[in-house]
């Protein structure tokens, strides 16, 4: 039996594929590609239940998700209980520079807005199918930046801080 603190997050089931029991997994690393033939976890109740990717049951979709056929998950209401859910990974198989950063671990970083040079906040990561769109406060609003090279220019982790241009458009739309 694992526990949850033994996992490591690397997706999140965001729907169900088709009627007979696949998922759509949204990540931003290749961890279940590299891993396939371990269980993944998913918390369940509060507990941590291994599921095995069937054979042939892993197809990439785009750059950021997978289709995902589970053993023994075979109908769409079975798949639909694991909708919402994190795919965890047992922390031992990965040393410790293979351990996925995750955006989400951003929310409370202070972000620059280098047009305005203002100071903000991260409030909240949010992926809207596989598009990862970051919610900052920013002058008393909340602005929704998506995370691209365009707008995101530069990730500081260990000082937790994010260097971003917010266009003047994107701006006024709050």
């Amino acid at each position: 039996m694992i526990d949850k603190e033994d996992c490591v997050k690397i997706g999140e089931i965001g729907k169900t594929h088709g009627l007979q029991g696949a998922v759509v997994v949204y990540t931003d690393n290749d961890l279940l590609e590299e891993y396939r033939d371990e269980p993944v976890f998913i918390l369940l109740e509060g507990a941590p239940v291994p599921f095995y990717i069937a054979e042939d049951g892993l197809t990439v979709r785009n750059h950021s998700s997978y289709i995902v056929k589970f053993d023994y998950v075979d109908t769409k209401e079975q798949a639909d209980r694991l909708v919402g859910q994190a795919l965890l990974l047992d922390k031992e198989l990965l040393d410790e520079e293979d351990i996925p950063f995750e955006l989400s671990d951003m929310e409370g970083y202070t972000v620059l807005d280098t047009r305005l040079d203002e100071r903000g906040e991260v409030l909240h990561v949010d992926n809207y199918s596989g598009n990862v769109v970051f919610v900052i406060s920013l002058l008393g609003k909340e602005i929704l930046l998506p995370y691209s090279e365009n707008y995101i220019l530069e990730i500081l982790p260990e000082e937790q801080f994010i260097r971003v241009y917010i266009p003047e458009d994107i701006f006024d739309l709050y």
